[in-house]
């Protein structure tokens, strides 16, 4: 399984960007994909719901959701659709200061944040626009959906 980051979503739903177009068709493509069992291939993490909500509402946004619309995104793919919320487990904090141990910026805290729950999660790979953000995360698999 795969997890979406934040920003895929953020562009997905921004329908000012640049990226809009390639990114929804993306989102829309990966989230019909079912594996041999007929679940889901990708899912969201819980930070990156809340992240998203955070984003997608700011005014510094091309063009910004309401807070309720960005909740109805959130309940869309979560209920309607639903895709897989990947949650902290309770290793979350021991993992996270494992790998917090091997990054040298703290301005890299909320990735090793979600790259720690990928790992507790057993979660294969992360489809993100910031592929250098996670290449020190040797466990996952990082693929830029939009280039």
């Amino acid at each position: 399984m795969f997890a979406l980051d934040t920003n895929i979503l953020v562009y997905a739903h921004n329908l000012k960007s640049s990226f809009y177009p390639k990114a929804m068709e993306f989102v829309e493509q990966v989230l019909a994909e079912e594996d041999v069992e007929g679940k889901s291939v990708v899912g969201i993490p819980l930070q990156v719901c809340s992240e998203f909500i955070n984003v997608i509402t700011r005014q510094s946004v091309e063009k910004p959701l309401s807070l309720l619309d960005a909740i109805k995104v959130i309940r869309r793919y979560t209920v309607s659709l639903e895709i897989s919320v990947i949650k902290p487990q309770p290793t979350q904090l021991s993992t996270f200061l494992e790998l917090l141990e091997t990054i040298t910026s703290r301005k890299k805290v909320f990735d090793v944040a979600l790259a720690a729950t990928l790992k507790d999660n057993g979660i294969e790979g992360l489809y993100t626009v910031n592929v250098d953000d996670f290449r020190d995360f040797q466990f996952l698999k990082i693929v830029n959906p939009l280039v």
